[in-house]
């Protein structure tokens, strides 16, 4: 379900924290101290969000949902472009393809690619329909297929260039093209949109392929390219080198987030963060941004609405690093103290921390004195959404 939208009001800040309940293996031996973090989650009004994904979370702070940007300038239906040569479909197959009724409304891919991609290569996101592509490493275990990814199976700069170059040469007759703006970060345009749904790369990392492929009337036609471009990487001199220097081959691309940059018409003033789609989206609502690393209390203090997007701790949980997640989380701590000081001197009316996946905590100026509400710490609130259904 996509997240509803979200209007700041001046003074207002939106704090969004991915996996903010969530922690690494070994955690739970840590005495977890995050005093300001505690007494905000106390004496908050808590309220469960109907959104179930961080990003869609991030575009709603925007006024834009997978159903808003569904309008895409390009045709819908039968979007895959289909093969002549060595086709497993049927002329009928590919008649009821190009007739089938397009993914539409929430059931559509939010375009985050073209969004991260205005952040990243901004000459290149309104030319056409764009997908992350990011590399991927997938490994059998029984009988399943795992994909993993991360800074762990980044390419260098010139594996990169090379499996790109390989990709382009090979699938140039198909209208697929693939760039990679940072080794670690690839997008892939293709000439028409296809009609299916994708799964994003962090709900796919370290579960069973098979359960979060494609689906919609493209997908078939989608998930055979993607097997064509596994073979063709593995053939690669790139992974022969890697394999035999004991680094994990590159499997191939996991494409996502598909669609054309939309129009965003609404945001706060101002958007603090370091996630590409976050700055994509403040370019495109033509509001100011500023990094993580940049963090102004009097920046925030004039912004008519701010939005805040903390990955730290998103990007920690993954890959089971619990020193970059300690440090992380103190970090955060430090900003919801000056976040909470802010609020008692009255230079912000409004303070919300959103986990981004249904978990919103609201604390006014008046809310703030209301040290007799005691609704659990960070650490109990750990342990409550710790269940399988809860993922980060």
């Amino acid at each position: 379900m996509s997240a509803p939208t979200v209007s700041l009001l001046p003074g207002e800040c939106h704090l969004i924290c991915p996996a903010l309940f969530v922690a690494p293996p070994g955690a739970a031996d840590l005495k977890i101290r995050a005093p300001a973090l505690d007494r905000l989650l106390a004496r908050a009004d808590h309220v469960e969000a109907p959104s179930r994904d961080p990003l869609e979370t991030l575009a709603a702070a925007f006024g834009l949902t997978a159903a808003a940007s569904s309008t895409a300038r390009v045709r819908l239906a039968g979007g895959m472009p289909q093969r002549s040569v060595g086709d497993d479909q049927s002329p009928a197959m590919t008649g009821a393809l190009n007739q089938a009724p397009p993914v539409t409304g929430p059931d559509r891919d939010l375009p985050s690619a073209a969004l991260s991609l205005l952040a990243d290569a901004p000459e290149r996101a309104r030319d056409g329909c764009w997908f992350h592509a990011d590399p991927v490493h997938l490994r059998p275990d029984r009988d399943r297929l795992l994909l993993f990814a991360g800074p762990a199976l980044a390419p260098r700069v010139d594996e990169a260039d090379a499996l790109v170059a390989a990709f382009n040469a090979h699938f140039a007759a198909d209208g697929l093209y693939l760039i990679a703006v940072r080794p670690d970060r690839w997008y892939l345009r293709v000439a028409e949109q296809p009609n299916l749904r994708t799964c994003p790369l962090y709900e796919v990392v370290g579960r069973d392929l098979d359960a979060c492929l494609p689906n919609g009337p493209d997908a078939r036609a989608w998930n055979r390219w993607q097997n064509e471009a596994q073979m063709l990487f593995y053939r690669h001199p790139v992974n022969q080198m890697r394999e035999a220097a004991g680094r994990p081959v590159i499997s191939g691309v996991w494409t996502w987030g598909g669609g054309v940059l939309p129009t965003v018409s609404g945001g706060p003033a101002l958007t603090i963060a370091d996630h590409p789609l976050a700055v994509g989206l403040a370019r495109a609502s033509g509001g100011a941004w500023r990094g993580l690393d940049a963090l102004d209390c009097a920046a925030w203090r004039d912004a008519t609405g701010t939005v805040l997007f903390w990955d730290h701790l998103w990007q920690s949980v993954p890959a089971g690093d619990l020193d970059a997640w300690r440090r992380g989380l103190d970090a955060l701590d430090v900003l919801v103290a000056t976040l909470l000081s802010e609020l008692a001197a009255k230079r912000l009316r409004r303070l919300t921390i959103d986990n981004g996946i249904g978990d919103r905590f609201t604390l006014s100026r008046a809310a703030q004195r209301s040290f007799w509400r005691r609704r659990g710490t960070l650490g109990d609130w750990i342990v409550r959404r710790s269940g399988p259904d809860r993922r980060p």
